[in-house]
């Protein structure tokens, strides 16, 4: 008897906290990794074995990386701006389609869940071969205005879809009680259906800013310096004339992972109580 209680709490609470800390470890390595590279003087990055503790930890390459590389705070703030006006166009557009794709059942409405999920599986690079000299000729390459439209169009599908579970999940009844003591049918939207459905829109919000504060592939074709973003940068560091720059490479990779993790941290409380509320008890 005492064995098996004793096999049972291995299965039941030992094993799962070990697997948990095992895949927390491997999440967090290269994050932490790049940290204590970031701090560590250039000849002392790669040592093998690694050592974690001595000397040779400064803030070397992150004064080099302002010195050398100012044009990269530049392309941070551009980052910051596609992937603000990419978050709010994606939002503006997902919630009005949500809404539709879980209120109406019409035919064409089906069809056009149907072809949102299609467009979503279509490849990026099918679509810049035929958009860049469409847009060169409109004169929008390396403009801001041009990465957003392209991540909003790619985004808008899948965030869609996403926050269309969240309004599943508000009650008809709730707007038609609001119709019944006078609302408007969008005033019952604005102020019954947006805010219940808050979790999918902040969701939806980090799921945007995480693709286009990364993304690589539309910056690269559609941008040369005015509006290039960090990731662009993040890649120059990998061809240098003087080879790798290890140092400035984990610094710069550092500082572009913090507005993401500041992001997260700020909304994560409220995506998590949000989730959690119920407008009517079952």
């Amino acid at each position: 008897m005492i064995t098996h209680k004793r096999r049972n709490l291995l299965i039941e609470k030992i094993l799962p906290g070990i697997l948990l800390a095992i895949v927390v470890m491997w999440a967090f390595f290269p994050i932490v990794n790049a940290i204590i590279g970031s701090l560590k003087m250039p000849l002392h990055i790669w040592d093998f074995p690694p050592r974690f503790f001595g000397p040779f930890y400064s803030l070397t390459n992150y004064q080099e990386l302002v010195k050398d590389w100012p044009q990269y705070f530049g392309n941070l703030v551009n980052s910051l701006i596609v992937t603000s006006g990419t978050a709010l166009v994606v939002i503006l557009c997902s919630i009005f389609g949500a809404y539709a794709f879980s209120r109406f059942s019409h035919r064409l409405v089906r069809m056009s869940t149907l072809f949102t999920i299609i467009i979503r599986m279509i490849p990026p690079i099918i679509v810049v071969i035929p958009l860049f000299p469409i847009f060169n000729t409109f004169g929008l390459v390396d403009k801001h205005i041009t990465l957003i439209m392209l991540y909003a169009a790619f985004m808008v599908s899948i965030t869609t879809l996403l926050m269309k579970t969240f309004v599943d999940d508000v009650p008809v009844a709730l707007e038609e009680a609001a119709l019944i003591d006078g609302c408007s049918r969008f005033q019952a939207f604005l102020k019954i259906t947006i805010p219940l459905s808050a979790p999918g829109i902040v969701a939806a919000v980090i799921f945007t800013a995480i693709f286009a504060w990364n993304e690589y592939l539309f910056a690269f074709i559609f941008t040369s310096r005015r509006a290039a973003t960090a990731p662009l940068i993040l890649s120059e560091f990998m061809g240098s004339f003087m080879g790798v720059e290890w140092g400035m490479l984990l610094a710069a990779a550092v500082i572009h992972l913090i507005p993401m993790l500041i992001l997260t941290w700020m909304v994560q409380s409220y995506l998590i109580k949000g989730m959690s509320f119920g407008a009517v008890k079952q």
